[in-house]
């Protein structure tokens, strides 16, 4: 059963949780049914908004993220809610990958449920059939929002390795635009070495259908 986060057995404390709570690699937060952030870490807090968990804890999904951005999160919870399995979604959240694992549990004294979120940066695959993989078809870009669709398809490209010749033949453009947009990519994040363009890329965890992805802002607009 997975751990109740409102359970005196867990709470701060608890060794289990003060691991969570204190880790400074892994996000870790607790949101009830209604999208409410009951505890959020210093990395949880960090990696969605760049903010201290106190600015958060106490708010709902709808008060901190983007309308499509909420939206798509609650449906989510409610799907995880409604069949019980646990699910892994793959995120671009400003400008980096991330997963988020979601487990639901159960909220003392009420008969609603609760869910324990864990984030990492990076790609991770997951080989238990327990999880249901979600790929968000959201993005926040973050300074990479700068890019054209085109760009960040080129960008995906030089992430894995492929040449410009080899990138121009599978976009059915010429070498010359393709080096031409990857000038433009090298202007606009201000780095002109191809590693470091494919670095950037690899933080992002960018595939080529990213850039198909809806665009939202790292916070509401209000």
């Amino acid at each position: 059963m997975s751990p109740n986060p409102m359970d005196p057995t867990f709470e701060r404390g608890n060794p289990i949780w003060d691991a969570l709570a204190q880790n400074p690699a892994v996000g870790f937060s607790v949101v009830d049914h209604e999208g409410r952030v009951l505890f959020a870490n210093a990395k949880c807090a960090e990696m969605f908004l760049g903010a201290e968990p106190e600015t958060i804890i106490g708010k709902t999904i709808h008060d901190l993220f983007p309308p499509q951005w909420a939206d798509e999160r609650m449906s989510i919870l409610e799907s995880i809610s409604e069949t019980g399995q646990p699910a892994i979604i793959r995120h671009i959240r400003r400008g980096l990958q991330i997963q988020s694992i979601i487990t639901p549990t159960e909220c003392a004294e009420t008969d609603k449920p609760c869910f324990l979120v864990l984030t990492h940066e990076g790609e991770h695959t997951a080989d238990s059939v327990e999880y249901k993989i979600i790929e968000s078809k959201l993005a926040d870009f973050g300074p990479l929002d700068v890019l054209t669709r085109r760009e960040l398809e080129v960008l995906s490209l030089i992430k894995h390795g492929m040449t410009l010749d080899q990138i121009a033949k599978l976009l059915h453009r010429s070498r010359k635009t393709i080096d031409n947009h990857r000038t433009s990519i090298a202007k606009k994040l201000g780095e002109s070495s191809r590693v470091r363009l494919a670095q950037i890329a690899e933080q992002a965890g960018l595939e080529l259908d990213d850039a198909s992805l809806e665009r939202i802002g790292t916070r509401r607009d209000d």
